[in-house]
């Protein structure tokens, strides 16, 4: 889900990724995704995220906040990218079945704790930083959505973290309309 679903934007934009043909050599960095805003083309997801967040308030209302939240994405980071290497990599099924079972025993359960820590420590039924929507919950519902959600489920507190940011009307509107892709 990109960011931009959540805002309204007067300036040009468009967003980049890996399942649009492009001439890559003109890509920032040989590589996609990439956001481009008023001509001026921006690479890596971080950064893409972040300006994303700077422009439409999506940030911290202050340093602490934007710092927790620089956490949970890194966090939510040390989930995604082992089960994304398990999912698109591992070839042979049994040994990937075997390593999803690893991760979903060992790795996803250490970090789901930790997140609805900090959810409850903000309040428990609002969001994780703050009061309003941030860029670490709509980063959080991005890298839940990918994973098992009987395992999700386990949590009801993330779960329903989940139904909040699905409920922002930009969001739900995006999702509504959003193409269906394998991942």
């Amino acid at each position: 889900m990109h960011l931009f679903s959540t805002c309204t934007y007067p300036r040009s934009r468009k967003v980049v990724s890996p399942n649009i043909a492009v001439d890559q050599p003109d890509a920032p960095m040989q590589q996609l995704p990439y956001l481009e805003v008023d001509g001026k083309k921006i690479p890596q997801s971080r950064a893409m995220h972040g300006f994303v967040a700077r422009e439409f308030g999506l940030n911290g209302a202050n340093n602490e906040e934007t710092t927790k939240i620089d956490v949970i994405i890194a966090s939510l980071e040390d989930i995604r990218l082992p089960l994304s290497r398990i999912v698109f990599r591992e070839q042979d099924e049994e040994k990937k079945k075997e390593l999803l079972a690893k991760f979903y025993a060992e790795t996803a359960p250490k970090f789901f704790t930790a997140l609805e820590k900090m959810l409850v420590e903000n309040g428990g039924d609002g969001f994780l930083v703050g009061s309003k929507i941030s860029r670490a919950d709509i980063f959080f519902y991005v890298v839940m959505e990918f994973l098992d959600q009987n395992e999700v489920k386990k949590y009801p507190k993330l779960v329903a973290l989940m139904e909040r940011v699905a409920k922002d009307p930009k969001i739900a509107a995006y999702l509504a309309k959003r193409p269906q892709t394998e991942w």
